[in-house]
C-alpha cells in the first residue's frame, strides 16, 4: 500500500478479507420545513452495503452524543474503545467508506487520526465507485468481530475551538481559515438571519474538489489550494457547518501535500449559536476565491 489515504474499489476487493472495513454512513432527511435532519445510516446500512463492512455510527460512537453540537469529536479514549467495539487491533488496516461524497468517511478518518489510530484508509468515490466497478453488495448486518485492542495514541493537534476562531475573525490570529461548504452557502442571504460565513475566512467547497463518480479530482484539489494560497506548514484552520465537509477537505488536502491543517470542530454549529458572533455576507474583501 502506498502512503495515500485513498484505496479504490479494485484494491479493496483483492483485500476484503485483510482489513476492518467499515460504512460511515448518516441518513440525511427533510424536515417538512426544510430544514435537514441527520439520524443514525443503519437502516440504509442493513439494507445495501459492502460485504464484510460493519456499521461506524457517526452520531453515537465516534461523536459525543451528550454534547450540544453534533458530530462534535469525543475523548479519545472514546474513540479508541468504540473502535475496539469494532475489532479494530493495534495492526489492523482499516478502510471507511460511505455512500455519498466521501465527507462521512473522511470525518470517521480525521477522528480516528486524532486518538493516534493512523491505519486508516477511506474508499475513494465510497460505494458508488464499488457499485459501478459491479462489485457485490449485500444486506443485512454483518457478524460483529472480535473487541479489538487498539488503544489511543499521542497525536498532534487535530481541532481547533470557539476562542481561536474569535481570534481570527477579529484579525488578532492571522491563522489562514476556510469555509468547506458550498458557495451559495457560504455568501449567504441578507434576508435569511443568521446565515454566511465567519469573518475573515475563506471559500473552498469540498463539493467542488469531486468528480462526476464521486473521486477526489486531485489535479483540481492542487489547483484550487494554489489559488486560495492553501501550503503545509500554515496550520490552516477548516470548517463547515458540522465539521464533516471540512474533513472531507482534510483528506483531499492530506492527498496533495498539506497535511497540518486542524478542524474547527463547532464549525458554523457552534458559531452561529452565538447571536453576539458576527457573520459576514457575500465576497471577503481581500479578493481571493
Amino acid at each position: 500500500m502506498t502512503d495515500s489515504a485513498l484505496v479504490d474499489a479494485s484494491w479493496l476487493h483483492r483485500h476484503l478479507a485483510d482489513v476492518v472495513l467499515l460504512d460511515a454512513t448518516v441518513d440525511r432527511r427533510t424536515d417538512p420545513d426544510g430544514t435537514a435532519v441527520f439520524v443514525s445510516g443503519l437502516a440504509p446500512h442493513t439494507q445495501r452495503r459492502i460485504p464484510g463492512a460493519h456499521f461506524a455510527d457517526l452520531m453515537a460512537g465516534f461523536s459525543d452524543p451528550e454534547a450540544p453540537f453534533p458530530f462534535t469529536r469525543p475523548s479519545s479514549d472514546r474513540i479508541a474503545a468504540h473502535a475496539r467495539g469494532l475489532g479494530i487491533r493495534e495492526d489492523s488496516t482499516v478502510v471507511v467508506y460511505d455512500r455519498l461524497s466521501g465527507a462521512w468517511a473522511a470525518r470517521v478518518w480525521w477522528v480516528l487520526r486524532s486518538a493516534g489510530i493512523t491505519n486508516v484508509r477511506v474508499l475513494d468515490g465510497g460505494l458508488t465507485a464499488w457499485e459501478a466497478a459491479q462489485l457485490p453488495v449485500t444486506q443485512g448486518r454483518e457478524e460483529p468481530l472480535p473487541p479489538g485492542d487498539v488503544v489511543a495514541a499521542p497525536a498532534r493537534e487535530h481541532f481547533t475551538d470557539l476562542a481561536r476562531m474569535r481570534l481570527i475573525a477579529e484579525g488578532d490570529d492571522l491563522t489562514p481559515a476556510v469555509c468547506a461548504l458550498r458557495r451559495t452557502e457560504y455568501l449567504g442571504d441578507p434576508a435569511r438571519a443568521r446565515s454566511g460565513h465567519i469573518p475573515r475566512t475563506t471559500n473552498l467547497p469540498y463539493a467542488d474538489l469531486l468528480a462526476p463518480d464521486h473521486t477526489l479530482d486531485l489535479e483540481r484539489t492542487a489547483h484550487l489550494a494554489q489559488l486560495h494560497g492553501l501550503r503545509e506548514g500554515a496550520g490552516t484552520v477548516l470548517y463547515c457547518g458540522g465539521a464533516i465537509n471540512a474533513a472531507g477537505l482534510a483528506l483531499a488536502l492530506r492527498e496533495i501535500g498539506i497535511d497540518d491543517v486542524v478542524l474547527y470542530d463547532g464549525s458554523l454549529g457552534e458559531w452561529r449559536a452565538h447571536p453576539e458572533l458576527p457573520l459576514a455576507v457575500g465576497p471577503e474583501e481581500d479578493g481571493r476565491p
